[in-house]
C-alpha cells in the first residue's frame, strides 16, 4: 500500500503493516490529502497549498526523485492516471501532465476547484460550485461532451459511479443521483 503521512509518503506491507519504503514530502499545514499513484516502481504524489507534484522511483527502502514541479497541486481531490497521463485539479484549474516527465499538456480554467473520477475512458468532473462536466480523457485538450449545473453550494466530494448511477454531493449534504446507463 502507498499512503501519505503528514511529512512523507510510505509504502506499507498490507499483510503486516510494516514500512517497506518512504520518502519525504513536506507541505504547508502538514496536509497531504490526495492518494499517491503507483506504477511499477514509480510513485506520483501531489499536494495543494502551492506544494506541487513529483515522481519518485523506489530503490530499496527509499524513493529517489525523478522530477518535481508545481504543475499539479491537488488539494481537494487526488489526481487520476489514464494511459501515460495524470489528470487532476491544480489548485483552481483542471490540468493534464505527462506521468514520466511532469510536463503540462493542457490546462482548463472553466472548472475551478473541484474533484474528478474516470470511467469508460472519460473524465467525470464536479466543480466546487456544482457544475458537472464529462469529457474524453484526452492528453491534448479538455473538451466536454456534456455539462450541467447539478448542485448548489460547495462541492468537494469526488463523484461516485455505481451500477450506472452517478452520485454527487455538496458539503451541506444534498445528494444528486443521475442515471447514466445510456
Amino acid at each position: 500500500l502507498a499512503v501519505f503521512g503528514a511529512k512523507a509518503c510510505y509504502g506499507v506491507d498490507a499483510a503486516t503493516g510494516k514500512k517497506v519504503w518512504s520518502f519525504e514530502w513536506v507541505t504547508n499545514y502538514d496536509v497531504n490529502a490526495s492518494d499517491p499513484i503507483v506504477v511499477g516502481d514509480h510513485v506520483f504524489v501531489s499536494s495543494g497549498y502551492d506544494r506541487g507534484c513529483g515522481l519518485f522511483m523506489i530503490q530499496g527502502e527509499q524513493g529517489v526523485k525523478v522530477w518535481e514541479n508545481k504543475a499539479m497541486r491537488s488539494q481537494i481531490s487526488g489526481p487520476i492516471m489514464i494511459g501515460d497521463f495524470v489528470y487532476g485539479i491544480d489548485e483552481n484549474q483542471l490540468r493534464c501532465v505527462e506521468f514520466k516527465t511532469g510536463k503540462e499538456t493542457w490546462t482548463d480554467k472553466s472548472i475551478g476547484k473541484g474533484s474528478l473520477m474516470a470511467a469508460d475512458g472519460k473524465l467525470i468532473v464536479l466543480s466546487e460550485k456544482g457544475k458537472l462536466a464529462v469529457a474524453p480523457a484526452d492528453p491534448q485538450a479538455f473538451k466536454p461532451i456534456v455539462e450541467a449545473q447539478v448542485l448548489s453550494g460547495k462541492c468537494w466530494t469526488r463523484p461516485v459511479l455505481v451500477n450506472g448511477r452517478l452520485f454527487l454531493r455538496n458539503t451541506a449534504g444534498s445528494v444528486v443521483c443521475l442515471d447514466v446507463k445510456k
